[in-house]
């Protein structure tokens, strides 16, 4: 039967995954980031979920379901890195994933009722080896980003740096006296990284703080613990102090996905304290200060048929409705890396290309309109 801070834990973990995939659901429609992210996290809750099952249900199916899905993590995760990178891994590590996954998958399918000890290694190392090659990936061609893609990448590689050695407590055959599995923590390090992106705030330093109070909030419910029932601290301390991190990471979550669906204010909390006006506004925030001007003489390259219904719109991004201006942005996009462009006058044409990083939203179309409103100018 499995411990009831392993349920804790579990729990916690599945309802991270679900509030982090409901959150990037209506990204994922115009960001491939955030399309392949809640790929990733549709995994991550479907293999928390079967776990839990499995304590629950004495059938041998959950179990091979189990392995199933943890077979296809890494390659979900090395598709993500390639979204965040902006460039395909190399061939041989993507055949690599792709043969891994296949591999376990068939092993799963036809000896998943009897897991050997040898084969639950071969797993973890295969885990462990995609994880390496994300991190690797990560970390090489990051001065080919926008700044505001480059603090995406840093971000998820510094969470992928403190989960890989979480995630491996989780088999027991590596780790068989572990006193708490660390796979929880390694997700809510996911979803905590991710809550930060989204709402354009994100860095490896608010990470690591979001780590500190988790530490701090652990260590907070083994003190209190044990001043409560002396010799807890000996007995279930770790236990204790790992089911206060869980609840405090889940309140993070929850807490910053009520903000982001209420509307992120962000950037316009930074027009309102922005001591200037009209282009001026544009130094108040990292995501407008990093951006591109777009003046006549760039655009002299393009075709003026091409860039009249761009003239239409105050923000044009890859999925805007009109067809036309879609199709005359997509190019401008792609050769500056944005992922916005931000009419800044309309005669002549000057345009403001952002990167606003994979997981923008909705909401920062809105705070995009009025960024254009407040600093245009019709020449």
């Amino acid at each position: 039967m499995i411990p009831p801070v392993e349920l804790l834990l579990g729990g916690a973990a599945l309802a991270a995954a679900a509030v982090a995939r409901a959150g990037v659901a209506a990204s994922a429609r115009r960001s491939p980031v955030a399309a392949r992210l809640r790929t990733l996290y549709s995994l991550l809750a479907a293999l928390f979920a079967l776990r839990l099952a499995a304590s629950a249900w004495a059938s041998p199916l959950p179990a091979i379901l189990l392995m199933l899905v943890a077979a296809w993590l890494p390659l979900a995760g090395l598709r993500l890195v390639e979204e965040l990178r902006r460039r395909h891994a190399p061939r041989p590590v993507k055949l690599a994933a792709l043969g891994g996954a296949l591999a376990f998958s068939l092993v799963a399918a036809t000896a998943g009722l009897v897991w050997s000890g040898p084969a639950i290694i071969a797993l973890a190392a295969y885990q462990l080896a995609g994880m390496a090659a994300m991190i690797a990936l990560l970390g090489r061609g990051r001065g080919d980003l926008a700044p505001a893609e480059r603090r995406t990448a840093d971000t998820f590689l510094l969470a992928l740096l403190i989960a890989a050695p979480l995630a491996l407590t989780d088999f027991h055959a590596l780790w068989p006296d572990a006193p708490v599995r660390g796979g929880p923590f390694a997700l809510l390090v996911l979803v905590l990284a991710t809550s930060r992106l989204a709402s354009a705030e994100g860095s490896p330093g608010r990470l690591l703080g979001d780590v500190a109070l988790l530490l701090a909030s652990g260590g907070f419910a083994a003190l209190a613990a044990a001043a409560a029932v002396p010799g807890v601290a000996r007995d279930a301390g770790p236990a204790v102090a790992a089911a206060g991190a869980a609840v405090a990471a889940l309140a993070l979550v929850a807490d910053r996905a009520a903000g982001s669906a209420a509307g992120g204010a962000g950037l316009l909390a930074a027009l309102a304290r922005a001591p200037g006006e009209g282009v001026a506004l544009l130094a108040s925030h990292p995501i407008l200060a990093t951006g591109r001007v777009l003046g006549p003489k760039e655009l002299a390259a393009y075709p003026e048929a091409a860039l009249e219904p761009l003239g239409r719109h105050r923000v044009i991004g890859a999925d805007i409705e009109d067809a036309e201006a879609r199709e005359a942005a997509g190019e401008i996009l792609a050769a500056t890396a944005a992922t916005h462009l931000l009419r800044l006058s309309r005669r002549p044409l000057s345009l403001l290309a952002i990167a606003a990083g994979g997981l923008a939203g909705r909401a920062l179309d809105d705070e995009l309109e009025i960024v254009a409103r407040l600093v245009e100018k019709d020449l």
